[in-house]
């Protein structure tokens, strides 16, 4: 009887020791997933230890104005969030901001789960081609930079072609 209880406390130490392992090695192989979309979604993985983190960018036009909104779709853990999004417009199609004028921008400190940062520009009656950037921080890791995809929005705000 005493052998018995004693193999079975060996086996339960040994899976217990296994297990704790595995959530060890899992919690330090997460990464940090960030969509950069504009009506449609795609996806990039970011490395970061520890934490997991979902934005998403998007653009749109209303009332005479191009919006490019950040939104916070999920964060695991404690962590801030500072986040730039970014407006950029060209009279000519680009592939990226870098070749383009900067209309407007917004910056938060942190952005909460839930929680979305917008910045607008008008269109004041001129055709062109816009494109989002979102740029953030998650504590002390390196700047990461996301962007849209490349719309032409004409004088009346209307979004005419994609790239």
């Amino acid at each position: 009887m005493y052998n018995g209880k004693s193999y079975l406390l060996k086996n339960l130490l040994c899976l217990t020791v296994i297990l704790l392992l595995v959530i060890s090695l899992v919690f330090c192989s997460v990464g940090t997933l960030a969509y950069a979309d504009s009506f449609d979604e795609s996806s990039s993985d970011i490395e970061a230890l520890g934490l997991v983190t979902k934005l998403t960018i998007k653009m749109g036009a209303v009332d005479g104005y191009v919006w490019a909104e950040a939104h916070n779709e999920f964060t695991l853990g404690l962590s801030t969030i500072q986040v730039y999004v970014e407006l950029y417009s060209s009279n000519t199609d680009q592939d990226s901001y870098k070749n383009m004028q900067l209309e407007s921008k917004n910056f938060i400190s942190d952005l909460n789960i839930g929680k979305s940062i917008r910045t607008t520009a008008p269109i004041n009656g001129r055709q062109l081609y816009w494109r989002g950037r979102l740029f953030y921080k998650m504590d002390s890791k390196d700047w990461v930079s996301k962007e849209t995809i490349t719309y032409l929005v004409d004088a009346n705000g209307n979004v005419i072609r994609t790239a």
